[in-house]
């Protein structure tokens, strides 16, 4: 039976600082009385759909990366400490408020021409969504590059750089191996 691992006060605060982001978010957005009716809207709502979109492809690259590398030492210590799940939660997550923020900036820059409950609503929610996108989209990038360049790092820390008499030997091997090579080549006509 697999062993699940115990979560500890930093796991439950890096999956809860999104969440806090979000409410900060929509208190600030209640407090300060702003609402989707503010002048330039619209150019706010096509600035997050690029970006969004723009998070969205660069979350699918560096899924084909986590793909290629999935037998690696970083990989392989990620299932060790059995925090693949929290790491697929984290994932998963992002990429549905990055889809979230998307469709609903979508919807928001229709419904921004009529006034009622509904768009105000919809606009809180997307604000707490905006909130709750960005410390979402924070943790996972810098997660995803940590576990991109630790893994570069790890590979190549053995690497030392070779002395001239290394290099000479190296190139004399070659050419030796080169001059090997021609001969029997010629022994062959």
């Amino acid at each position: 039976m697999k062993e699940l691992r115990k979560l500890k006060l930093g796991d439950w605060l890096n999956m809860a600082y999104p969440l806090l982001i979000g409410i900060i978010s929509i208190l600030c957005t209640i407090y300060f009385k702003f609402d989707y009716k503010v002048k330039g809207m619209k150019d706010v709502l096509t600035s997050v759909i690029t970006f969004t979109s723009i998070v969205i492809a660069f979350y699918t690259s560096m899924y084909g990366i986590l793909i290629t590398i999935k037998d690696s030492k970083i990989m392989r210590e990620i299932k060790k400490h059995h925090v693949n799940g929290i790491f697929k939660y984290q994932l998963y997550e992002s990429l549905f408020f990055s889809f979230l923020i998307l469709i609903l900036s979508i919807i928001l820059q229709i419904s921004i021409n009529y006034s009622g409950k509904t768009e105000k609503w919809l606009f809180y929610i997307w604000m707490f969504s905006i909130g709750y996108f960005i410390g979402s989209t924070y943790r996972i990038i810098s997660l995803l590059l940590r576990i991109i360049f630790v893994d570069d790092s790890k590979r190549n820390s053995g690497y030392k750089e070779k002395s001239n008499e290394q290099r000479r030997e190296q190139y004399n091997e070659i050419n030796n191996g080169n001059d090997r090579f021609i001969n029997q080549l010629q022994n062959k006509k």
